[in-house]
């Protein structure tokens, strides 16, 4: 997957509408929309579109976009 096409998928799970488009920098603990049901919403996300498991637990260690991106693994996206 694009990166790009991340960020938009990103952006639709998370319900953000702001103009402001996400990318690898933007902190995921400081959008409004990060709540624990926007994280049980990424769980979901990764699941159906990567196919790969992330505990709820692991969210814990995530901050930022990359740090998603690096859990879901690199090979997964595209520049």
């Amino acid at each position: 997957m694009k990166k790009t096409e991340f960020y938009d998928l990103l952006m639709d799970t998370l319900e953000i509408e702001s103009v402001d488009a996400v990318d690898e920098s933007t902190d995921l603990t400081d959008l409004e929309e990060y709540d624990s049901l926007a994280v049980l919403s990424l769980i979901a996300m990764i699941d159906e579109h990567f196919s790969k498991r992330i505990p709820g637990t692991d969210f814990q260690k995530i901050t930022t976009v990359q740090s998603l991106m690096d859990m879901i693994g690199a090979g997964s996206f595209e520049s």
